[in-house]
């Protein structure tokens, strides 16, 4: 094996690494945020506001990602809507893992029990504090492994960006492949730089459940 073509283009793949956390790491935490709303939706006492967050799951989770990449870079642009190609690559995976998270939230606020909710209700306690102390911290246990793997999907999925001339890790990888035609090295670090990034994510998701553990578990 020969590594120098890893070493002479440091530079190149560090840069690359560089945008891809940044597009995985924006479309991580702007899905999240987006999904709980939408998952308290599609449960919500509002009929309309319930048909509104299932549309938009059941398209979301329908359609390609990479059609929604496409969709925000070269579509948005026929109705006057200019993105740059990594805002647009954010928005469109955002799009799409927005339809999986608010489904994997959804479930876990299903989880908790109805009692939980008519107790809450009982002692006077408004539909927003009964979330923020009742639902959720008892959910989280329940969201965080289905989630979790959904946002690992999102971080290996960020290579699609390079459809839309981001010049992420992975396409930065095959396009030194190309010119150099030494594959093995070249893959090995775009695996290792995955390998590492997913590795955070799974790292996270253990300290949150540590924490979240009731005494005796774990």
């Amino acid at each position: 094996m020969n590594w120098s073509v890893v070493t002479d283009n440091a530079g190149l793949l560090l840069e690359a690494f560089a945008t891809t956390l940044w597009v995985a790491g924006a479309t991580i935490i702007l899905s999240v945020a987006l999904a709980f709303p939408l998952a308290v939706m599609r449960d919500g006492p509002i009929r309309g506001l319930r048909i509104v967050a299932a549309v938009f799951s059941w398209v979301m989770r329908a359609t390609p990602a990479l059609t929604l990449l496409f969709l925000t870079y070269f579509g948005l642009p026929q109705i006057g809507i200019y993105l740059a190609a990594v805002p647009a690559a954010i928005a469109g995976l955002t799009l799409s893992a927005t339809g999986y998270n608010m489904e994997y939230i959804r479930a876990g606020l299903r989880a908790v029990p109805a009692t939980q909710y008519e107790a809450a209700r009982a002692l006077g306690m408004p539909f927003p504090m009964i979330l923020r102390r009742v639902i959720v911290p008892q959910a989280i246990r329940t969201i965080m492994p289905p989630l979790t793997s959904n946002l690992t999907l999102v971080m290996k999925g960020s290579s699609l960006a390079g459809m839309v001339a981001v010049t992420e890790l992975t396409g930065a990888g095959m396009a030194l492949i190309s010119r150099t035609y030494q594959p093995f090295e070249i893959l090995i670090v775009i695996g290792l730089a995955y390998l590492m990034l997913n590795g955070v994510l799974i790292w996270l998701q253990h300290r949150v459940e540590n924490w979240l553990s009731l005494p005796g578990e774990g």
